[in-house]
């Protein structure tokens, strides 16, 4: 598999976040999400949140059971009501299947080796962090060889331009339609590049993070 991730801040400090980490040889574990709020407060619930989830997933490899858990830990003790739009997906390396689980979080893009880009819609639950004991439906989905996700948070679809039209979920899936059959960094630096072109210099306001895993298949990446 190929993997490649982007974070741009609005501020200094931002409440985005992304990771990557094994469960075991045959299990990655990626995760997308983004606080509500921006600055140090957000900072501070994104690196909780990052911690949480590597924490449960050594006693839980569900997508879908992990979410429950994190949720369960930032709902207890949550004094300003924030909360994490969040994407918990585990690649099985040797198949191409994806256990995943999204909390409010935007339909990442289904990146086919041939066709059409779409996004891959369904939300297990609501945000993270809001309702205890909320429960968190699994999803799923199964790349074939070649076939990649673009994991991505609202910063991007709602970058304004100067013009204050949104980038939307139209441009950006017609941008990644066209970079489809570009390794995982460059479809995510391309699709960068046009929700900078679209903004034409415009202020950022919103954290911007792209996380793009694509899988060659169990003999690997071609020649």
């Amino acid at each position: 598999f190929d993997l490649f991730a982007f974070l741009a801040s609005a501020k200094e400090v931002g409440g985005d976040l992304y990771d990557f980490f094994f469960l075991d040889p045959d299990h990655l574990c990626f995760t997308v999400g983004d606080v509500s709020d921006k600055g140090v407060p957000a900072a501070l619930f994104m690196a909780i949140t990052k911690t949480l989830i590597k924490v449960v997933a050594e006693g839980d490899t569900t997508p879908a059971g992990m979410m429950t858990k994190v949720n369960d830990e930032l709902s207890q003790d949550n004094p300003n009501s924030m909360f994490v739009t969040l994407f918990i997906g585990i690649l099985e390396i040797s198949t191409g299947h994806i256990h995943f689980a999204s909390g409010g979080h935007n339909p990442p893009l289904l990146i086919p080796r041939t066709g059409g880009v779409d996004y891959l819609r369904g939300v297990s639950g609501p945000m993270v962090g809001v309702i205890e004991e909320a429960t968190f439906q699994p999803l799923e989905t199964t790349l074939r060889p070649g076939d990649a996700i673009l994991v991505y948070t609202d910063g991007v679809t709602e970058a304004m331009s100067t013009k204050r039209e949104l980038y939307s979920e139209e441009r950006f899936q017609a941008s990644v339609n066209g970079l489809r059959e570009q390794e995982a960094k460059d479809i995510v630096r391309g699709a960068m590049e046009a929700v900078r072109h679209h903004a034409d210099g415009a202020p950022q306001s919103d954290d911007i993070t792209m996380l793009c895993l694509r899988w060659y298949g169990p003999t690997g990446r071609p020649t």
